[in-house]
């Protein structure tokens, strides 16, 4: 009860901020929370959909395509130019760019919580804008800059996203995320409180925390938002670290306005809504509009 109320809490806070077009970070967290949501898109802001909650082991990456693929808030306002993206299962991307080259609005968009302006998009070669909205969003889990600690267990803080996780599924996601020194330090293990009048988390372990949630769910497509934005340089690129090996042959988009990127990320710079770049290693290439 005190998680579903928590998470009450959250998505009343959320409804206040999305009329004005950035509350897509909140918007897209509720994929990883796993709980039903009203959706956002260009066409039809208040399309609705249930979140499907994957059951048992990771599936393998998801292949992500896109073709010139454009989104926007409002009419007039181009939020991402078009874009070409081709990720094989089990790659990883690293968006990088200023406020307002349009990183989370791409999120959004695979996330499936804004609708394409125009362009394609595939899903495991299938056009994810033409499957349900609950078989879409399914496929992706979220993490954001600011992982949302509910006032309840460990446990719980983890198990929502999967149900039927077992203790010993829930002590691998934190073992994966990087928590394990921390988890065989608390006297309560996995019945320790967290949130108000709880364990207290750092920065870095609330960010390993929304990785490790990630993680359980099972779901093919890693979509991170900031997820290190509010940590120092040497936490981040431990965290990011850690994601890689925790990704377990999963796809990865994350996006930030800082370099840092997971080891082995091939990297997309966003300069201007009307400008991509997509470069790998030494090699660029401007991607077609």
């Amino acid at each position: 009860d005190d998680v579903l109320g928590a998470r009450d809490d959250v998505l009343g806070a959320r409804d206040d901020v999305l009329g004005d077009g950035l509350g897509v970070a909140l918007g897209v967290r509720d994929d990883v929370v796993g709980a039903t949501d009203d959706g956002l898109t260009a066409a039809d802001p208040r399309r609705g959909g249930t979140l499907a909650r994957p059951q048992g082991e990771a599936r393998a990456g998801e292949s992500l395509r896109t073709r010139a693929l454009a989104a926007r808030w409002a009419p007039g306002r181009p939020a991402l130019a078009a874009l070409d993206l081709d990720l094989a299962p089990g790659e990883s991307l690293a968006v990088h760019g200023p406020n307002g080259c349009g990183k989370s609005t791409l999120l959004a968009v695979l996330a499936r919580h804004l609708d394409p302006w125009s362009g394609e998009y595939l899903l495991g070669e299938r056009d994810a804008v033409a499957m349900p909205l609950s078989e879409a969003r399914g496929r992706s889990a979220v993490v954001d800059d600011e992982t949302h600690v509910f006032a309840s267990t460990l446990r719980e803080n983890l198990r929502f996203t999967r149900p039927g996780a077992t203790d010993d599924d829930v002590v691998r996601s934190l073992r994966l995320a990087g928590l394990r020194d921390w988890y065989e330090e608390l006297p309560a293990g996995l019945d320790t409180m967290l949130g108000a009048g709880g364990q207290g988390l750092s920065g870095g372990e609330r960010a390993r925390l929304g990785i490790a949630r990630a993680v359980l769910s099972a779901r093919p497509l890693l979509l991170l938002d900031e997820p290190v934005a509010h940590l120092d340089h040497p936490t981040a690129v431990a965290v990011l670290a850690d994601l890689a090996d925790a990704a377990g042959g999963r796809t990865i988009v994350l996006v930030s306005h800082r370099d840092e990127a997971p080891p082995g990320a091939r990297a997309l710079r966003l300069d201007d809504p009307r400008e991509t770049r997509e470069s790998a290693g030494a090699e660029a290439a401007t991607a077609r509009r």
